[in-house]
């Protein structure tokens, strides 16, 4: 009887396995990165290996992840739009902890060409999750793609050393959100006073209807001022003959923490006063600047636009919009560009840190109740661009001079603190904005002292 003769076989499951593995391949190479694939006569459990190299250079950096890869053309356990359960085996398990490397899973549709992917060293470090044995990929954060490889070079990359940006090798221009102070108002007046707290001041004044301008501070039993104590109406609340004039350097050159923190103290009251003169508002409760509101002759509640000089032409932006209830068509809130401000001290230099902001009102002034949830959602929408259309907007409005307006004839007043040029240097080398202004690792609000970004 002749023997019948046998063929070597590849399985329908093989097919599928090495099309998962192509996918994966080609997925590292079109984030710029190597696939070294493992050799696949020895069953280890690993199918590749991922070196991270840097795109813009070529430079591989030896930091490395295993890889492995778990392909199938059937349904995925408990599978949704939004995720599904992939169930490991214990072996798998223990082979993947032992590493001294990061190892990662990835779960392939060959004929769907999607890919899901973990790092199991991190989800199985909970005993709980590797007694189950299962992984659950979640498909909106876990995609295996190319806009993938800055999470895997945080995986790659050792902990002391974090992850990195590749820069590019062009020069760049980079603002700062710091707008140069040119000249503070010469002289400080100093003088004693019988008033005990500014509150009594300010009945004081109001009482009288005497228009008391902003710039000026009650410390230990003295008025400090940047006008003339020794004029009307300062004399009314001061002791003439105690005025002291000295100039302004002699605190704002000065290195004793409290002289500073006075200085810019009496510096911010100084800018309240500017800012009136630049027809802006300020709010107690959001503690920053705003653009008011505007109404028609009707007594109707309307949006109007800014126009300002950016860096290359005139442009213009909607400062305040109103928005109406849908179904009333009544006004339920105005929107208000707005603006946080600090003076800081660099290298015997001062500036103001410009932190642009928002507040929502419901009749131009009263703090809409909900003004928190709508801050919060604009600001996880905005990026990079737009709060540098709003930093430049803020320094026109800071540095241009001011003129008559409904507000009022200021014309033949001017601000007393002049303001120059934001801060700004050239780099050698750029920085990709699309990658470092993710979602996932913009920096966290708490973290953020200008909170920028949410």
């Amino acid at each position: 009887m002749r023997e019948k003769r046998r063929y070597k076989q590849i399985t329908p499951k093989q097919i599928t396995g090495q099309r998962g593995v192509n996918l994966v391949e080609q997925i590292v190479l079109e984030m710029g990165f190597v696939w070294h694939p493992t050799n696949a006569s020895l069953e280890s459990g690993i199918d590749g290996i991922i070196e991270i190299r840097d795109p813009a250079t070529g430079e591989t950096t030896n930091n490395i992840i295993q890889v492995q890869v778990k392909a199938t053309e059937e349904e995925w356990i408990s599978d949704t739009p939004e995720s599904f359960v992939y169930r490991c085996k214990a072996r798998d398990i223990d082979y993947w902890m032992r590493s001294n490397t990061p190892v990662i899973l990835i779960a392939v549709s060959p004929n769907r060409r999607e890919a899901y992917w973990t790092n199991v060293k991190e989800v199985f470090s909970d005993s709980t999750k590797r007694n189950e044995k299962k992984v659950v990929f979640d498909k909106a954060t876990r995609r295996f793609s190319a806009s993938a490889a800055l999470d895997l070079m945080k995986v790659a990359v050792h902990k002391d050393i974090g992850p990195y940006l590749p820069a590019t090798e062009h020069e760049e221009t980079l603002y700062s959100n710091l707008l140069e102070v040119e000249t503070f108002p010469r002289s400080i007046y100093s003088a004693a006073t019988d008033y005990r707290s500014p509150e009594e001041i300010f009945d004081w004044s109001k009482k009288g209807r005497v228009n008391l301008p902003s710039g000026w501070l009650l410390t230990e039993k003295m008025v400090r001022s940047v006008y003339d104590l020794r004029e009307e109406p300062w004399t009314q609340i001061c002791d003439r003959g105690s005025v002291e004039e000295f100039g302004t350097d002699e605190w704002s050159d000065s290195d004793d923490p409290d002289i500073q923190r006075e200085f810019v103290r009496l510096m911010n009251q100084t800018l309240r006063a500017d800012m009136h003169i630049r027809h802006l508002w300020y709010s107690k409760e959001e503690q920053c600047f705003f653009f008011p509101a505007r109404w028609s002759d009707s007594g109707e509640p309307k949006s109007w636009k800014y126009h300002y000089e950016s860096l290359r032409t005139w442009t213009s932006r909607e400062v305040v919009s109103c928005h109406r209830n849908p179904e009333t068509a009544r006004v339920a809130y105005y929107r208000h560009n707005a603006m946080r401000a600090d003076f800081l001290r660099i290298n015997n230099k001062w500036y103001l840190a410009i932190i642009p902001h928002y507040v929502y009102t419901i009749d131009g002034k009263t703090i809409y109740p909900y003004a928190e949830d709508l801050l919060s959602g604009i600001k996880r929408i905005e990026r990079q661009n737009a709060v540098f259309g709003q930093t430049i907007m803020w320094k026109h409005k800071l540095t241009f001079t001011p003129y008559s307006t409904f507000f009022g004839d200021h014309s033949n007043e001017k601000p007393l603190i002049v303001f120059g040029h934001l801060l700004k240097l050239k780099s050698g080398q750029g920085l990709d904005d699309e990658s470092w202004l993710r979602d996932d690792i913009l920096i966290e609000e708490e973290s953020d002292g200008w909170g920028l970004f949410q």
